[in-house]
Protein backbone atom coordinates (compact mmCIF):
# COMPACT_ATOMS: atom_id res chain seq x y z
CA UNK A 1 0.00 0.00 0.00
CA UNK A 2 1.50 3.08 -1.19
CA UNK A 3 1.19 6.53 0.38
CA UNK A 4 -1.95 8.75 -1.35
CA UNK A 5 -1.26 12.67 -0.84
CA UNK A 6 -3.96 14.60 -1.94
CA UNK A 7 -2.67 17.91 -3.43
CA UNK A 8 -5.47 19.94 -3.49
CA UNK A 9 -7.09 22.49 -0.96
CA UNK A 10 -10.70 21.98 0.14
CA UNK A 11 -12.60 23.84 -1.86
CA UNK A 12 -13.18 26.80 0.44
CA UNK A 13 -9.71 27.63 0.30
CA UNK A 14 -9.02 27.86 -3.08
CA UNK A 15 -7.06 30.64 -4.25
CA UNK A 16 -10.03 33.19 -5.40
CA UNK A 17 -8.20 36.16 -5.29
CA UNK A 18 -10.07 37.70 -2.05
CA UNK A 19 -8.63 35.17 0.06
CA UNK A 20 -5.10 35.04 -0.53
CA UNK A 21 -4.04 35.65 3.00
CA UNK A 22 -6.31 32.06 3.96
CA UNK A 23 -5.08 30.37 0.98
CA UNK A 24 -1.51 31.18 1.24
CA UNK A 25 -1.40 30.12 4.82
CA UNK A 26 -2.68 26.61 3.89
CA UNK A 27 -0.55 26.50 1.33
CA UNK A 28 2.97 27.07 2.90
CA UNK A 29 1.44 24.15 5.41
CA UNK A 30 0.74 21.84 1.94
CA UNK A 31 3.79 22.65 0.89
CA UNK A 32 5.71 22.17 3.92
CA UNK A 33 4.64 18.37 4.19
CA UNK A 34 6.10 17.88 0.68
CA UNK A 35 9.15 19.17 1.72
CA UNK A 36 8.86 22.04 -1.60
CA UNK A 37 8.38 24.78 0.47
CA UNK A 38 11.82 26.59 0.83
CA UNK A 39 12.52 25.64 -3.30
CA UNK A 40 9.00 27.86 -4.01
CA UNK A 41 9.71 30.73 -1.71
CA UNK A 42 13.75 30.79 -2.48
CA UNK A 43 14.50 29.85 0.83
CA UNK A 44 16.41 26.66 -0.20
CA UNK A 45 19.88 26.72 -0.81
CA UNK A 46 21.14 26.14 -4.68
CA UNK A 47 22.90 22.85 -2.72
CA UNK A 48 19.99 21.41 -1.01
CA UNK A 49 18.04 22.00 -4.12
CA UNK A 50 20.19 20.26 -6.27
CA UNK A 51 20.46 17.41 -4.06
CA UNK A 52 16.51 17.05 -3.76
CA UNK A 53 16.27 17.26 -7.97
CA UNK A 54 18.35 14.18 -8.20
CA UNK A 55 16.01 12.38 -5.88
CA UNK A 56 13.07 13.43 -7.11
CA UNK A 57 13.70 15.60 -10.52
CA UNK A 58 10.24 16.60 -11.22
CA UNK A 59 9.59 18.06 -7.86
CA UNK A 60 9.43 21.57 -9.23
CA UNK A 61 6.53 20.21 -11.62
CA UNK A 62 5.04 18.67 -8.77
CA UNK A 63 5.07 21.93 -6.83
CA UNK A 64 3.59 24.15 -9.45
CA UNK A 65 0.82 21.56 -10.20
CA UNK A 66 0.22 22.09 -6.35
CA UNK A 67 -0.17 25.57 -6.33
CA UNK A 68 -2.33 25.79 -9.56
CA UNK A 69 -4.44 22.92 -8.90
CA UNK A 70 -5.17 25.10 -5.79
CA UNK A 71 -6.46 28.05 -7.53
CA UNK A 72 -9.32 28.77 -9.08
CA UNK A 73 -8.64 28.11 -12.79
CA UNK A 74 -9.08 31.33 -14.43
CA UNK A 75 -6.11 32.85 -12.07
CA UNK A 76 -4.02 29.49 -13.03
CA UNK A 77 -4.00 30.17 -16.51
CA UNK A 78 -3.72 33.80 -16.36
CA UNK A 79 -0.27 33.30 -13.98
CA UNK A 80 0.71 29.94 -16.64
CA UNK A 81 1.13 32.37 -18.96
CA UNK A 82 3.04 34.79 -17.06
CA UNK A 83 5.52 32.80 -15.10
CA UNK A 84 6.50 29.86 -17.59
CA UNK A 85 6.49 27.23 -15.34
CA UNK A 86 9.05 28.59 -13.02
CA UNK A 87 7.76 27.96 -9.11
CA UNK A 88 9.53 30.96 -7.73
CA UNK A 89 7.99 33.05 -10.35
CA UNK A 90 4.31 32.05 -9.53
CA UNK A 91 4.72 31.91 -5.96
CA UNK A 92 6.26 35.97 -5.89
CA UNK A 93 3.49 36.86 -9.21
CA UNK A 94 0.92 35.13 -7.02
CA UNK A 95 2.14 37.62 -3.56
CA UNK A 96 2.68 40.49 -5.65
CA UNK A 97 -0.20 40.44 -7.17
CA UNK A 98 -3.06 39.41 -4.08
CA UNK A 99 -1.02 40.60 -0.93
CA UNK A 100 -2.36 43.95 -0.12
CA UNK A 101 0.55 45.91 0.88
CA UNK A 102 -0.36 49.09 -0.54
CA UNK A 103 -1.96 51.59 0.79
CA UNK A 104 -4.92 51.69 -1.28
CA UNK A 105 -5.04 48.43 -0.98
CA UNK A 106 -4.94 48.04 2.85
CA UNK A 107 -7.63 51.09 2.86
CA UNK A 108 -10.20 48.51 0.54
CA UNK A 109 -9.48 45.85 3.43
CA UNK A 110 -10.21 48.93 6.20
CA UNK A 111 -13.36 50.36 3.80
CA UNK A 112 -14.97 46.10 3.61
CA UNK A 113 -14.56 46.33 7.35
CA UNK A 114 -16.18 49.58 8.10
CA UNK A 115 -19.16 48.71 5.81
CA UNK A 116 -20.28 45.51 7.38
CA UNK A 117 -23.47 46.64 8.70
CA UNK A 118 -23.82 45.37 12.19
CA UNK A 119 -27.84 43.80 12.63
CA UNK A 120 -29.61 42.75 15.18
CA UNK A 121 -30.89 39.52 13.43
CA UNK A 122 -27.38 38.73 12.09
CA UNK A 123 -25.19 39.55 15.02
CA UNK A 124 -23.16 36.60 15.03
CA UNK A 125 -22.75 36.42 11.51
CA UNK A 126 -21.70 40.08 11.42
CA UNK A 127 -19.25 40.14 14.32
CA UNK A 128 -17.27 36.71 12.65
CA UNK A 129 -17.16 38.90 9.25
CA UNK A 130 -15.70 41.71 10.77
CA UNK A 131 -12.90 39.00 13.09
CA UNK A 132 -12.26 37.92 9.54
CA UNK A 133 -11.75 41.26 7.81
CA UNK A 134 -9.79 42.49 11.22
CA UNK A 135 -7.91 38.97 11.27
CA UNK A 136 -6.56 39.60 7.27
CA UNK A 137 -5.46 43.57 7.94
CA UNK A 138 -3.35 42.70 11.22
CA UNK A 139 -1.81 40.01 8.93
CA UNK A 140 -0.81 42.83 6.88
CA UNK A 141 1.40 44.49 9.57
CA UNK A 142 5.09 43.56 8.25
CA UNK A 143 6.40 45.75 11.05
CA UNK A 144 7.79 43.62 14.48
CA UNK A 145 7.57 46.63 16.47
CA UNK A 146 3.64 47.13 15.90
CA UNK A 147 1.31 44.51 17.72
CA UNK A 148 -1.59 43.69 15.73
CA UNK A 149 -3.36 43.27 18.89
CA UNK A 150 -3.13 47.35 19.47
CA UNK A 151 -4.41 47.54 15.57
CA UNK A 152 -7.22 44.62 16.06
CA UNK A 153 -8.00 46.46 19.43
CA UNK A 154 -8.76 49.68 16.97
CA UNK A 155 -10.38 48.63 14.06
CA UNK A 156 -12.84 46.84 16.21
CA UNK A 157 -12.93 50.11 18.29
CA UNK A 158 -13.96 52.53 15.28
CA UNK A 159 -16.78 50.01 13.44
CA UNK A 160 -18.22 49.74 16.96
CA UNK A 161 -18.68 53.96 16.79
CA UNK A 162 -19.55 53.57 13.58
CA UNK A 163 -22.23 50.92 14.07
CA UNK A 164 -23.47 52.85 17.09
CA UNK A 165 -27.05 53.54 17.17
CA UNK A 166 -28.32 57.37 16.02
Amino acid sequence: MGNHFNPELSKKYKLTGSNYIDWKQQMQYLLLIRGYYGMVTGQESPDKCTQQEKIDPNRKHIAYAIISLNCDVKIASQFDNKCNLNITTLWTCLEEFYLPKTIPNQAAYLSRIFSTPLSKGNLTQGIEKIQELTHNQCSLVDNPAVKPSIILDSIVALWVIINLPS
